[in-house]
């Protein structure tokens, strides 16, 4: 295995209010998916939801939440603004987090409640998301997701991915 230093650069989100949102989605965009010919940018007000780890019930059985559940509809009913239908294939999703405190939380849990959410509305399946990135920033004044999905080029090809079993299709 081998190592390499890292040095610093140009950030790839520029720091500012809002008015900067669509330049950060441009950059997210063309770094996940730079041969993506489609994409979305989507808004989501409010402050960012995260996912919440599962509970346990009689004989083991995980399930979600009622709070976990609500979010993960609310999210659903903002992704079904953008999305028509599913859109099928591989997919990049960029996501920065604009949080309205310095509370603790973890940008891989936000990313799986949006995940989660675009299933059977933005996706077919989750697992068609080949490339992933997601940052946290603090804005007290507005929170909110900016949120793009574009197509993604992958030699994991994810075109014929069937719905999952039990899932909201």
């Amino acid at each position: 295995m081998s190592a390499e230093t890292l040095t610093a650069g140009s950030s790839l989100l520029p720091a500012g209010g809002r008015e900067l949102d669509r330049e950060r989605a441009r950059l997210l965009a063309s770094a996940l998916a730079p041969e993506a010919t489609e994409g979305k940018l989507i808004w989501l007000p409010g402050e960012p939801a995260t996912k919440a780890r599962p509970r346990f019930g009689a004989g083991g059985r995980a399930y979600k939440s009622d709070e976990d559940e609500q979010a993960e509809a609310a999210t659903g009913w903002l992704l079904r603004r953008a999305f028509r239908q599913p859109w099928t294939g591989n997919l990049a999703l960029g996501a920065v987090f604009f949080r309205s405190d310095r509370r603790r939380v973890d940008a891989d849990n936000m990313i799986k409640h949006i995940c989660d959410a675009g299933n059977g509305i933005g996706w077919v399946d989750d697992a068609q998301i080949t490339a992933v990135y997601g940052v946290v920033e603090l804005d007290a004044v507005e929170p909110r997701t900016v949120l793009v999905v574009c197509r993604h080029r992958s030699s994991l090809d994810r075109t014929e991915l069937p719905a999952r079993k039990g899932g909201r299709r």
